[in-house]
């Protein structure tokens, strides 16, 4: 009877813990990241008279995939990251798009008064006119710069509170970790409460940051980032991520660090998922290409019109001044640099032509070249210079040894070209420079040409009569009969040719050259370009949002297949548990009443 009743208690406390498991289940039906439970059955181990030793509970498992989970790790850090991607990009795209019809119209106004000037070229209010449209045409681009600035800098914010929301994150996971490890140790049941708590902070931690998970044996868990390569959370040791000035402070850019094995390294180029990779790739790919793509073509227009201007005179006989203030870029120290070294600058100064000129290019002092010939042929090399242009920041690092400043283009270790502190270089059509004569081994520097363009562009012409509207005539000094040899002049005043050349650059190609070395875009196709690969990133990380999505679904729905709660299949498990229990506990009662039967008859 002992026997008989042993089981049935056994076996009703088993049921009863399998009963508290199905309930648990249906109390976290809505819980994020819970793994349905399930338990396992054992039969006791048999009496040596053979008889079983009916049932108890072996253990109370997870039910649980690995594989799914890291799945769902990757799968949410990419959809986070389009998201994030396609939210900054709209908000781009908005300013572009609201600026499209209005940059293209305020070039479009420009050049129409360099051509109705061209119409009348001694009319007063048409060369007032010019002067008008320029100021607005600075204005307007100087409101799309503004707004563009606003947006570096909200990015700024977002990628330091992004990783503020990550390093607290992190901490929460290695107290998870340590809870864990010791659940593991001093319990003789899977911690499944806690594993889950565990993986669901993972899980979130991946909305704003690509993650690796690896698991051991002990319970632990660690975390890389990087594609796997740096860590996190590593032997429950806590690397956190900063978020800091970049090593070019001047430059205000805030880029992520992490330091390992007591060397502090930059990597932001090795995050590639989450909001914070998004942010990255958005700022990289899209926020930082379009200031580039538009300075650049500033730049063009700036040094075309200049060296067109530069061809004519005006209205007192004198050549033509520079008619846009030009680009003149500074280098962005590094933080390393010898505090007493000089800087590096960047200009648009294109190469004398090979019999060489009296004084100054003009671009710095405009003089009159010696012969007509000269001036025609420094115009042509100018406008091959603009061509070579490319929407390009640069890296530059004097190496001491060769006493020579190395040319990088920024994030790209191909070398472009290099300079000297006597030996100016022209690299992508612009002359780099030496500032000084003292530097020191290693010292490096950021140039953003096309990004200074955009803060300093501005009329640099206030008086009309000094708009060059009149071409040229040689004069001819030794009645040889060559017009290269003979030296230029002013051609009579009201004539037009010199602000006719200027009003048909809006149509020429002097953007962006090909292998060939031939221009391929005009000024105003230079800013289509930059609206069009703005709009493209939108629709491509559109596309991709989309298909993760899908991807997100799928594995979702795998997971919940797998290891979520179905309360049909718990209800028929509540039912099969309780009708188990209340047969055991009917054994139990059978069993008391044949004891009782067995003490009656006993006694009587």
């Amino acid at each position: 009877m002992a026997d008989m009743l042993n089981i049935a208690s056994v076996s009703a406390n088993a049921f009863k813990r399998a009963l508290e498991v199905t309930s648990h289940n249906v109390a976290n039906v809505a819980t994020d990241g819970y793994s349905r439970q399930r338990v396992e059955l054992a039969s006791n181990a048999p009496q040596l008279s053979g008889l079983g030793g009916g049932t108890n509970v072996s253990s109370v498992e997870r039910v649980y995939s690995q594989y799914l989970q890291e799945q769902l790790y990757s799968s949410g850090s990419q959809l986070n990251r389009y998201e994030s991607q396609l939210t900054m990009s709209k908000q781009v795209e908005g300013v572009v798009a609201s600026n499209d019809d209005g940059v293209q119209q305020f070039m479009q106004r420009f050049f129409d008064s360099l051509q109705a000037l061209s119409d009348n070229p001694t009319s007063s209010t048409s060369r007032q006119l010019v002067l008008e449209e320029a100021r607005n045409l600075e204005s307007h681009i100087g409101n799309l710069t503004s707004v563009l600035d606003d947006i570096q800098y909200q990015t700024n914010g977002q990628i330091r509170d992004i990783t503020s929301e990550v390093n607290n994150r992190l901490e929460t996971i290695q107290e998870l970790n340590d809870r864990v490890e010791y659940a593991q140790n001093y319990s003789s049941q899977p911690p499944n409460d806690l594993l889950d708590r565990r993986d669901q902070a993972i899980l979130e931690i991946s909305e704003y940051i690509d993650v690796k998970a690896y698991y051991h044996e002990n319970g632990s868990v660690d975390l890389y980032t990087g594609g796997g390569r740096l860590p996190l959370v590593s032997g429950n040791t806590l690397t956190r991520i900063e978020s800091d000035i970049s090593e070019y402070p001047d430059e205000n850019r805030t880029e992520l660090f992490m330091t390992i094995g007591g060397v502090r390294t930059q990597i932001s180029d090795y995050i590639v998922g989450g909001q914070l990779g998004g942010v990255l790739d958005f700022r990289d790919k899209m926020l930082d290409q379009s200031q580039k793509d538009l300075g650049l073509t500033i730049n063009g227009m700036v040094a075309s019109i200049n060296w067109q201007h530069f061809q004519g005179y005006d209205m007192g006989g004198d050549a033509g001044e520079e008619f846009f203030a030009a680009l003149s870029s500074t280098g962005y120290a590094h933080q390393d640099n010898d505090g007493s070294s000089d800087n590096i600058s960047v200009s648009f100064n294109p190469a004398q032509p090979a019999s060489g000129f009296n004084g100054e290019p003009p671009y710095t002092a405009p003089t009159q070249p010696a012969t007509y010939g000269d001036k025609q042929e420094y115009l042509e090399n100018a406008y091959t210079a603009i061509g070579q242009m490319e929407p390009r920041e640069y890296e530059v690092k004097y190496n001491g040894t060769s006493a020579e400043f190395e040319v990088y283009e920024r994030g790209q270790r191909t070398l472009l070209g290099s300079f000297t502190a006597a030996t100016p270089a022209i690299i992508d059509g612009l002359e780099f420079m030496a500032d000084g004569t003292n530097y020191s081994d290693g010292d490096s520097f950021v140039v953003k040409p096309h990004r200074d363009i955009l803060d300093d562009f501005q009329s640099a012409i206030t008086d009309t009569d000094k708009i060059a509207t009149r071409g040229q005539s040689p004069l001819d000094s030794d009645s040889d009969g060559s017009l290269d040899d003979e030296v230029p002049a002013a051609a009579a005043i009201g004539d037009n040719v010199n602000i006719a050349n200027m009003a048909g650059l809006m149509n020429k190609k002097v953007l962006l050259a090909d292998s060939s070395g031939l221009a391929s875009e005009s000024i105003l196709g230079g800013y289509s370009k930059m609206s069009s690969n703005v709009g493209a990133y939108v629709r491509g990380t559109d596309i991709l949002l989309e298909a993760q999505t899908n991807v997100q679904q799928q594995i979702i729905d795998q997971r919940e297949s797998y290891s979520g709660v179905s309360l049909d299949e718990e209800a028929a498990n509540l039912i099969r548990f309780q009708q188990a229990y209340e047969a055991s506990a009917q054994i139990m009662s059978t069993s008391q009443q044949i004891f009782q039967t067995l003490i009656g008859i006993a006694r009587g």
